[in-house]
């Protein structure tokens, strides 16, 4: 009875955590699917903001984040957004980053996508409550929409994202962070779902 116990109040603590994980990405817009319509073009527009990855071994994530972009007028590919964040606090030498494409292994089969174009560099100005300045680095790699939808029904799909500086790899397949923290994936699967429904509709 004192196991069953046990197991019951550490499966209510993980829930807990993950709740108010899932709470706090949300207000912060990390994994946000949004919907909208080009004033050029009259596209429909379905977009992920960028959402954590995770690699074993480390508690905190990995520096990148995933995001995803879509487009009636190319239905069937995904822009995949690689987005770095850093800050001004401490060191300044890994400020920004430049990346150059992504590999995909998707159960042991392994392909690679380019970068499109310039990482593009951004920051906020100067933080007078934090006394910083935040900074984000931010490229895309357009993939097949069916890979992507391999990728979310594999049982191991892992990244590897190619910087200027080397490459940083994820295990895409993992859904929470140590402590509860929601992935990219649990995203990812919302937005196929919102771009299956708009390619569905007549």
């Amino acid at each position: 009875m004192k196991k069953v116990a046990l197991v019951w109040m550490l499966a209510l603590t993980i829930t807990g955590c993950a709740s108010m994980a899932d709470i706090s990405s949300k207000i912060a817009g990390i994994g946000a699917i949004s919907e909208e319509k080009s004033t050029f073009d009259n596209a429909t527009i379905v977009s992920m903001t960028p959402a954590f990855l995770y690699a074993e071994g480390e508690w905190l994530g990995v520096p990148v984040k995933l995001g995803a972009r879509w487009s009636s007028n190319s239905p069937n590919y995904v822009a995949l957004i690689m987005s770095y964040s850093s800050n001004t606090y401490g060191s300044s030498s890994d400020l920004y980053t430049n990346f150059s494409g992504i590999d995909l292994n998707i159960d042991g089969k392994i392909t690679s996508y380019k970068a499109t174009g310039l990482t593009k560099h951004s920051d906020s100005g100067y933080n007078t409550v934090s006394k910083t300045i935040y900074t984000e680095s931010k490229s895309s790699a357009v993939i097949p929409l069916n890979v992507l939808k391999e990728m979310l029904a594999a049982k191991d799909t892992r990244l590897r994202i190619n910087t200027g500086d080397g490459y940083m790899d994820a295990q895409f397949s993992i859904e929470r962070i140590p402590g509860g923290q929601g992935t990219a994936i649990l995203s990812m699967r919302k937005f196929v779902a919102k771009v299956e429904s708009k390619i569905a509709k007549p």
